[in-house]
């Protein structure tokens, strides 16, 4: 298993953490956020900042 930790840019507020995990290379389990944006034309991107693998 491994962790992604991402950071998604464009929220009002700051950047938001958050962590994915991907189990048997196959199976990503995430749950999706919720941001808010000053106005309809910022831009909204991800950026993965750490991957480090679990013992099962």
């Amino acid at each position: 298993m491994y962790e992604i930790t991402y950071e998604i840019h464009g929220d009002e507020s700051g950047p938001v953490i958050e962590t994915a995990e991907l189990t048997e290379q196959t199976s990503l389990n995430y749950t999706p956020s919720m941001i808010s944006t000053t106005s309809a034309a910022t831009k909204v991107s991800v950026e993965i900042t750490d991957v480090s693998a679990q013992s099962s």
